[in-house]
């Protein structure tokens, strides 16, 4: 009866651990959100066009954020200001992907899907 006793103050304890892990900070936090989106497009030399995407993060609070232009897994360095802009080839849809991170290490990701714009033989350059 004593073992039984040990085993589920073990058992309790053990799920406390794992609750308290779930809860870490560098776990996405409930309510903390960040919205990807484009704030235009031109044509560059070359014919490519450059895409500057944005996004903005609930509740507003300092965070930094990182880029993954294509969706592959491949971030940009931390970076507070939220827009960039990057050169993709014209007329293609792309996913783009940027993770917000707050100071305690709450984050959040979000994504962005859009064509590029035509910059060759269609009067867009």
């Amino acid at each position: 009866m004593r073992a039984n006793r040990w085993f589920k103050w073990i058992a309790a304890a053990g799920f406390a651990v794992v609750l308290g892990v779930m809860a870490a900070p560098g776990a996405q936090a409930q309510g903390f959100t960040v919205t990807a989106f484009v704030v235009r497009q031109s044509c560059v030399v070359g014919g490519d066009a450059a895409v500057t995407l944005s996004a903005t993060v609930r509740p507003n609070v300092p965070v930094t954020y990182r880029w993954d232009f294509t969706n592959n897994g491949t971030l940009t360095p931390p970076s507070r200001n939220p827009t960039v802009t990057h050169v993709y080839n014209d007329e293609i849809r792309v996913t783009a992907r940027v993770v917000a991170t707050t100071a305690n290490g709450m984050h959040a990701s979000g994504t962005v899907t859009f064509t590029t714009k035509c910059c060759v033989g269609c009067g867009g350059g």
